[in-house]
């Protein structure tokens, strides 16, 4: 029974969370830490921290756990969000509830809250998050948030696709990650207008172990940029996008030396990031150039 709970990647809380929505009481999964649970990899060029499979615990992913959801309406936010939705939030939430269940019935059929979170459960937590986001006040940073949890639904969405290259998650992929860039400019746009801060958040990942802070928004702009720009036709809209976006990690080297809030790999990271828009740019005008112009008709 003792290696039992040694073997143990999670547990579950004892006092009950209450669901501001719709009153379900329900208890929340949490992952347990230490004695080699997580082996911490490399890092992404989008910010992902990967981890290494244990020999004893097998493959852990903290990405499952941070988003709690009512197993009832399916109302999810981040844990020390959950019960500080507002009454105008509340109304909003409960009417959007089908909506909400609908949305997950669509692309996880009967996806039970109440069970032990595997890969599937994280996706869906994030995506639900994304959506309740609007529920939340500006106080409460919605925005950024909104932004993390598209782009961590877009990592899970990949981790199924490894799993299940049947199912087919490319597609929503694509879009999670659309909607994550649109998101962090849209931070960045509401931060420049003082419209939004950050003062309702206190870990701007993007994932869970380092803070990369408002720097990591500047990077990710860029980054999910150009990983959307293989997606999208070649036009001068396009090009005139990456630039922009340049321009916007050129912010990165104006801020001073190495800290804690900018470590030396998110600026290695950036300068060889502004390097690939820079060739991606003059790629693209060098083929926009050389192709012909459409005929009139």
């Amino acid at each position: 029974m003792e290696d039992d709970k040694k073997n143990k990647v999670t547990f579950i809380l004892k006092n009950d969370i209450s669901c501001p929505v719709c009153g379900t009481d329900f208890k929340r999964e949490e992952l347990l830490t230490g004695r080699g649970r997580l082996i911490a990899g490399n890092i992404t060029g989008e910010l992902r921290r990967l981890y290494e499979p244990s020999k004893v615990y097998g493959k852990v992913n903290p990405l499952l756990y941070p988003v709690t959801v009512c197993p009832n309406c399916f109302f999810s936010a981040f844990h020390e969000d959950f019960s500080k939705l507002k009454v105008d939030g509340v109304e909003k939430a409960k009417v959007s509830t089908e909506k909400r269940k609908g949305i997950i019935d669509r692309i996880f059929k009967n996806l039970d809250f109440k069970a032990e979170r595997k890969t599937q459960h994280g996706a869906a937590s994030y995506i639900l998050a994304a959506e309740c986001y609007d529920y939340f006040d500006k106080w409460s940073s919605p925005t950024i948030k909104k932004a993390i949890s598209s782009l961590r639904a877009a990592w899970i969405l990949s981790d199924l696709e490894v799993e299940d290259p049947l199912a087919d998650f490319g597609n929503l992929q694509n879009l999670f990650y659309k909607k994550a860039l649109q998101y962090y400019i849209d931070v960045l746009i509401k931060q420049e207008k003082a419209l939004e801060s950050f003062d309702g958040i206190k870990h701007l990942g993007p994932d869970t172990d380092v803070n990369y802070g408002y720097d990591g928004v500047l990077y990710l702009i860029g980054s999910l940029t150009l990983k959307n720009s293989f997606f999208e036709k070649d036009s001068p809209e396009k090009i005139t996008n990456l630039e922009k976006s340049k321009k916007v990690v050129s912010k990165m080297f104006g801020f001073g030396k190495v800290s804690k809030e900018k470590p030396s790999i998110l600026l290695d990271m950036a300068r060889d990031l502004y390097d690939e828009l820079s060739r991606k740019i003059e790629e693209l005008k060098e083929k926009l150039q050389s192709s012909p112009a459409p005929e009139n008709n």
